[in-house]
């Protein structure tokens, strides 16, 4: 969780977030990509197209190896690029709660 340092400005930071260990930047990542997900599914709620790009937001939800599911909510901006989309923008967050 990006709960102390809350925004990865540069590549190095997100990939300290991704990848985490002794070498994190921000050293409360401990690599969300190591986590051991057996599966996921994506829920679009809605997705944009404009020209060259495309956003789209919906919720996600991945599922641990102990079977427990963990829902967030995404944005992913894309962008057409000699004729490939890449992801130029991405954020998740855990929804609300007012138990929080």
């Amino acid at each position: 969780m990006a709960s102390l340092q809350q925004f990865r400005n540069t590549k190095e930071m997100a990939l300290s977030y991704f990848i985490g260990g002794e070498d994190a930047v921000c050293k409360e990542d401990d690599g969300f990509a190591k986590t051991p997900w057996i599966d996921i599914k994506f829920e679009n709620n809605n997705i944009i197209l404009d020209n060259k790009r495309a956003i789209a937001m919906g919720n996600y939800y991945f599922k641990s190896n102990n079977s427990d599911i963990i829902k967030a909510e995404y944005t992913f901006g894309y962008k057409l690029v000699n004729g490939k989309l890449k992801i130029d923008l991405h954020h998740s967050s855990l929804p609300y709660s007012s138990d929080s």
